[in-house]
């Protein structure tokens, strides 16, 4: 399946031949298949986000994942090796899509261990968080934050800053990203939590590319070159996916340079232009492929 993204840079064949593909893996949980078939899904999803194919894919996502997840369960009591891989990725992937019955089981476990304190298991603790705060208000907000202050160990804060960097409600995403810049965020830790919330969708990724330009004078002098500096720019310009996108990011950078990430600013605006290109070759024949194939029910979507 690792062919799927030369697929699309090079449009060879037909997609919906290799859509057809992808949905012959339904119900498979070896952990190998599953993540590949994940960044498959990841590729897909660039194409068809924000178009009128979300629907479709959606339930592709969901007819092929939910089989996966019934094999698995939620409980780790019959898992072993790498099978729990399987078991929270794909709640985690359905959880961040929107799907009604995963999101409603989240919901009730995460709710038991709130007001009940039955811990989470270990395995779907992080998938079951992040399902949560994608709907998730104020109180589920004060509640991983709460978290995030008593965690002891950097990767318990570095996974509860994935459950942060979940949130969609407007309001929630800019807090966070105001928190961001105080002390109680290192400076790593805040690159990575800038990234996240760029990754929540339309409204996220234009808040934290925003939110950088805003406090460019700052960050600019916080990450000057390294690493640091270049995941930065990536994680806030990498989630977009139109021309007037990638004009607002050529404008913006002509006037304030980033000499030590520039490599890294060339190769985002180089995948952003093909994925502009490859998202107009595409648009018609994944909305026929998905109006054809795809029957998409309101009960099983509660976002999207």
């Amino acid at each position: 399946m690792h062919f799927f993204l030369d697929f699309v840079r090079t449009r060879d064949g037909k997609i919906e031949h290799a859509v057809e593909l992808v949905r012959h893996y339904a119900g498979e949980t070896d952990w190998i298949v599953v993540d590949a078939l994940l960044g498959v899904f990841d590729s897909l999803e660039a194409l068809v986000r924000d178009t009128k194919s979300w629907a479709g894919y959606l339930h592709l996502v969901y007819s092929t994942l939910t089989p996966i997840l019934e094999k698995v369960g939620w409980s780790d009591a019959n898992l072993s090796g790498n099978i729990t891989f399987t078991q929270g990725a794909v709640i985690d992937r359905l959880g961040r899509l929107g799907h009604s019955d995963t999101c409603g089981e989240a919901r009730l476990l995460f709710s038991r261990e709130q007001r009940a304190g039955q811990r989470l298991n270990k395995s779907i603790r992080p998938a079951v968080y992040r399902s949560v705060a994608v709907t998730g208000g104020q109180a589920e907000k004060q509640y991983f934050m709460d978290l995030y202050h008593s965690a002891q160990r950097n990767e318990e804060k570095r996974m509860l800053l994935t459950v942060l960097g979940s949130f969609t409600n407007s309001q929630i995403v800019q807090e966070l990203l105001d928190w961001s810049m105080s002390d109680d965020v290192k400076l790593q830790d805040r690159v990575f939590l800038i990234s996240c919330l760029a990754e929540t969708g339309l409204e996220g990724r234009a808040m934290a590319f925003k939110f950088f330009k805003d406090n460019f004078e700052t960050l600019s002098k916080q990450y000057t070159s390294g690493s640091l500096l270049k995941r930065l720019v990536s994680g806030v310009v990498r989630n977009f996916n139109t021309e007037q996108d990638l004009d607002n990011i050529n404008e913006f950078f002509k006037l304030n340079p980033v000499p030590g990430a520039q490599m890294t600013l060339d190769q985002c605006l180089e995948d952003l232009r093909i994925l502009i290109s490859a998202r107009e070759h595409y648009q018609v024949p994944m909305l026929e492929y998905f109006n054809t194939h795809m029957i998409r029910t309101e009960a099983e979507v509660i976002r999207g």
